[in-house]
């Protein structure tokens, strides 16, 4: 009798358990980085609105794509398409956790992220952050959102200082970059402000401060 043989539904059944003990293997030592990166992305949903005809705020969509590689979802949209933000947001809110929303929009893309906040208020929707650059309107300011941050240039006819809506002064931090030297000299206006690296820079940090 050979003693070495096995039958052939043992030999079946030791192969896939051979198979299965593999695969969990595998998963377990499978890099993280996907789960790491939506978990990253999960807790905050940054929404930019780029100025008429989206031709001089391309420096948005620089931003947007250092954000996506830090893994925080970011989308960017016209100045026109302030009603499907409200409506894509209103979606992804309803019956969830409220997440932590940014609002960022130059010129008149800034208009529309000071409108959509203040309609997402009507909807109970809270929102961490909005930052404007260069808005052309001063408003509306909104109760439900909880930090403005607002890059103007006083000395031109385009862009405002936000204020009213009876929201606290401290929730409201205006930016005069006339009086940034390192914004300023570098020739920076209306026109350049979303490409400028300083501006970036201190908008990037009020993203990754509100994300956590």
């Amino acid at each position: 009798m050979n003693y070495l043989r096995c039958p052939s539904g043992l030999v079946g059944r030791m192969a896939a358990l051979t198979v299965a003990v593999a695969t969990l293997l595998l998963l377990a030592l499978a890099p993280q980085s996907a789960n790491a990166q939506s978990a990253k992305g999960g807790p905050v949903k940054v929404y930019m609105v780029r100025g008429f005809m989206g031709v001089f705020s391309t420096g948005l969509d620089q931003l947007a794509a250092t954000l996506q590689k830090k893994g925080i979802a970011t989308e960017v949209y016209g100045h026109l398409s302030g009603g499907a933000i409200r409506a894509k947001i209103r979606k992804q809110h309803a019956g969830k956790p409220k997440l932590p929303l940014v609002l960022v929009g130059h010129s008149f893309g800034g208009n529309a992220a000071l409108q959509v906040a203040a309609l997402l208020e009507q909807d109970n929707i809270p929102v961490d952050l909005v930052v404007t650059i260069d808005p052309t309107k001063g408003g509306p300011l909104a109760g439900n959102v909880r930090r403005y941050v607002n890059y103007y240039i006083s000395a031109n006819v385009l862009g405002t200082k936000l204020a009213g809506g009876g929201v606290k002064s401290s929730r409201v931090r205006n930016i005069d970059i006339r009086d940034r030297s390192e914004i300023i000299g570098s020739g920076t206006g209306h026109w350049t402000m979303t490409r400028d690296d300083v501006i970036q820079s201190e908008i990037l940090s009020e993203i990754l401060r509100a994300a956590r």
